[in-house]
C-alpha cells in the first residue's frame, strides 16, 4: 500500500521524496481511525455535553460513543475487502490497520467505561469502588488490546484460517460498547406516524427503561471486571471462530440465509438487546468451548493442535531452501562455489 524512496516522475524525470499510497483502502482504514477517535472525544464531553448541538446531553455523548464504536468494525471490515477487491495488499496497510485498532477498540472502549463510571460519581448513587481499582483494570484492556493486536501481526502468515488465537479486539470492544449502548438511559421519545404506533413504540420504550433502570448500576459495577477477563481473554490461546467466514463464505442452505436474515431483522428493531447478546455470547461461547475441550481432548478437533508459529528468518529461510549438495567424486575438481543470495550477501 505505501512505498518510501526517491520516485522519478514520467513527465518531466525530477526526483523527489513521496510517500505513495493506494487512496481507497487508505481511506477506509481511516475511516475506522476516526471513528474510534470520534467515540473517544464524545465520552470525554459526557460531563460537559454541547447543549448547542442538536440538544445533546450526557447520556446522548456516551450513546453515540458507543455507536462509533461499532462504525470502526464496520471499516475494519471494509478495508481488508477493499485492499483485496482493488489488489493492494501490504504489510504497510496491515500495520496501519493494527494501529487503527489499537484507539478504536483499544482505548475508545476504556475511555468510554471510564466516563460513564465518572459521571455516575456525580450522582446520588456513588460507585461503590475507589478510582485507584477501577483504573488499573481498564489499563489492563488497553495494554493487551495491544498486545493481542501485536500477535495476530506476527501470527498473520501462519495462522489458522478458521479460528482466531485469543478474542478479537473488535469482538472484546462490542461487548463493552454493546453493553455499556444497552444500559445507558433514554432520554428522548421516539417520533413516529400513527397513534397505534406511537402507543406501541411508547409501551415498548417504557419496558426497555424499566429493565435499564434495573440493571444499570450492577452492570456498570461490573464493567471493569468485564473488561479485566476480556484482557486476560485477549492474550491467552483460546479459540475463537472466524464468525463471518462460517456465516458468509462458500455455499449455504435456504434456511441458513432465512435464519441470518431474521437475525437482521431483530437487531434492526432491538439492537439494544441483540447487539449486548450476540457479541457476549460469543465471548462465553468461545470461553466455554475451550473449556469443554480441555476437560474432554478426545472431542477436541485435530486443527486445534496446530499451533500458529511466527514466520522463519529470512537467513533460516534461506538456508533451508537452498537445494542439498551431492559429494564429489573421489580425485574430481571441486564444484564453483553458489553465488551468495539476498540473504547472505
Amino acid at each position: 500500500m505505501a512505498r518510501f524512496g526517491r520516485l522519478r516522475l514520467k513527465k518531466d524525470g525530477k526526483p523527489r521524496l513521496v510517500l505513495g499510497v493506494h487512496p481507497v483502502p487508505t481511506m477506509v482504514t481511516l475511516g475506522n481511525l476516526l471513528c474510534g477517535f470520534g467515540a473517544i472525544v464524545l465520552a470525554m464531553r459526557a460531563e460537559n455535553p454541547p447543549s448547542d448541538f442538536y440538544n445533546f446531553n450526557a447520556h446522548d455523548c456516551l450513546r453515540v460513543s458507543g455507536m462509533l464504536i461499532f462504525a470502526a468494525m464496520v471499516f475494519d471490515v471494509l478495508d481488508g475487502k477493499v485492499a483485496r477487491w482493488t489488489k493492494s495488499t501490504s504489510k504497510f496497510g496491515m500495520e496501519m490497520d493494527s494501529l487503527c485498532d489499537v484507539v478504536s477498540f483499544g482505548v475508545a472502549p476504556a475511555v468510554l467505561v471510564k466516563a460513564m463510571i465518572d459521571l455516575q460519581l456525580k450522582t446520588e448513587h456513588p460507585f461503590p469502588m475507589l478510582d485507584r481499582f477501577v483504573w488499573p483494570m481498564l489499563a489492563a484492556y488497553v495494554c493487551c488490546a495491544a498486545l493481542r493486536l501485536a500477535r495476530y501481526n506476527v501470527e498473520a502468515e501462519t495462522g489458522h484460517r478458521d479460528f482466531f488465537f485469543g478474542m478479537p479486539s473488535p469482538g472484546a470492544a462490542g461487548c463493552v460498547a454493546s453493553l455499556c449502548i444497552l444500559i445507558i438511559p433514554s432520554d428522548h421519545a421516539r417520533v413516529v406516524g400513527p397513534i397505534q404506533q406511537i402507543q406501541q413504540m411508547a409501551a415498548m420504550d417504557s419496558w426497555l427503561e424499566a429493565s435499564r433502570r434495573d440493571v444499570f448500576f450492577p452492570v456498570l459495577v461490573a464493567m471493569p471486571f468485564l473488561m479485566l477477563l476480556l484482557a486476560i481473554l485477549m492474550v491467552t490461546r483460546v479459540h475463537y471462530p472466524h464468525v463471518g467466514d462460517r456465516l458468509l463464505r462458500g455455499k449455504k442452505s435456504f434456511m441458513h440465509l432465512m435464519i441470518l436474515g431474521l437475525a437482521l431483522v431483530l437487531t434492526a428493531m432491538l439492537h439494544e438487546i441483540m447487539l449486548a447478546v450476540a457479541f457476549n455470547g460469543y465471548m462465553l461461547f468461545g470461553l466455554v468451548n475451550e473449556l469443554r475441550y480441555q476437560f474432554v481432548p478426545s472431542q477436541r478437533p485435530k486443527e486445534w493442535d496446530v499451533e500458529a508459529r511466527p514466520p522463519e528468518p529470512p537467513q533460516a529461510a534461506a538456508a533451508s531452501a537452498a537445494p542439498p549438495v551431492a559429494p564429489a567424486a573421489p580425485g574430481a575438481p571441486a564444484a564453483p562455489p553458489a553465488p551468495p543470495t539476498d540473504a547472505q550477501s
